[in-house]
């Protein structure tokens, strides 16, 4: 599908025609997701240090605001360096935390899809990603317990009386400390799939405001298909390959393609401008402890 054959007048007839209800109960939705998401982060900062949920939470807009500016998610920089700043933490511990939560919100998304293709049928275009999905989450599995070993093996050495801070690598292995603590990774991991669970309740959410008489399981493979989209291909913001991508998944089950750009183009509208703009709001009252003076 491309863009030259897209109809934009029908494109915007189906948007005026959107249930603005369902659209409203979306947003609130992925508020709700934005707050797991966060919360999922200050379990892996926790091994560190407990934070406020406040202060982590509002890092995690400015990150989302970040993340329309620069592409490859570079914005997630913003995100540590916001409650690096706030919180009195190495900004390069709490950059390998957020690096560690990106690592584990993805490697969940095939767990997630597996465990939902035992309760709800899945097309085949989604199951045979399934495969690469699981072969992915094996890789960072023994990549994690390397990374593991390695904190241990650093934690255990003798402190350098000339740098009792610790070098930079000791700041990076502080990052990951929860990789030590099996009961917060599994909470962390509980957490994620918990956040992949109300993103496909934001998909279906979207299909009834567009009228879409479509099963949870389309949300959920819709779910894999824009994320697996987005993934492949990154710009700021995920502008253009978020709708693309969804119109593309939608297109699986036969919905056309100006309702599916539609529907993308107001699910990324709602995902992004509301946690954004709460963003540059946290950016703006609490610039003296982000730029000092």
């Amino acid at each position: 599908m491309t863009l030259s054959r897209l109809n934009f007048a029908a494109i915007r007839e189906t948007v005026a025609r959107m249930s603005v209800g369902w659209a409203a109960l979306a947003a609130a939705v992925n508020l709700l997701g934005v707050t797991v998401d966060a919360s999922r982060w200050r379990i892996i900062l926790s091994a560190i240090r407990r934070m406020p949920l406040s202060s982590v939470l509002q890092g995690q807009f400015v990150g989302i605001a970040a993340n329309m500016i620069f592409p490859f998610k570079l914005g997630e920089g913003a995100r540590a360096f916001a409650v690096a700043a706030r919180e009195g933490v190495p900004t390069a511990t709490v950059l390998t935390t957020v690096l560690l939560d990106r690592v584990i919100d993805a490697v969940t998304l095939p767990l997630f899809v597996a465990l939902a293709s035992a309760l709800v049928p899945l097309p085949p275009s989604v199951m045979r990603f399934r495969r690469w999905m699981v072969v992915g989450l094996a890789v960072v599995a023994i990549v994690l317990a390397f990374l593991r070993s390695w904190i241990l093996r650093r934690r255990s050495r003798v402190p350098d009386p000339e740098h009792p801070a610790g070098s930079t690598l000791d700041r990076i292995a502080d990052g990951l400390r929860v990789l030590d603590h099996r009961h917060r990774l599994a909470f962390t991991i509980a957490t994620a799939l918990c956040a992949w669970s109300i993103r496909a309740i934001l998909i279906w959410c979207m299909f009834r405001a567009f009228s879409l008489n479509l099963p949870i399981s389309a949300a959920v493979g819709v779910l894999a298909l824009l994320n697996i989209g987005i993934g492949v291909v990154a710009t700021p913001g995920n502008v253009g390959t978020f709708e693309l991508a969804s119109a593309g998944a939608l297109a699986l089950w036969n919905v056309p393609p100006e309702t599916g750009m539609s529907l993308g183009v107001t699910m990324h509208v709602l995902e992004v401008i509301p946690p954004a703009s709460l963003g540059v709001v946290a950016i703006l009252w609490h610039r003296g402890a982000l730029w000092p003076r």
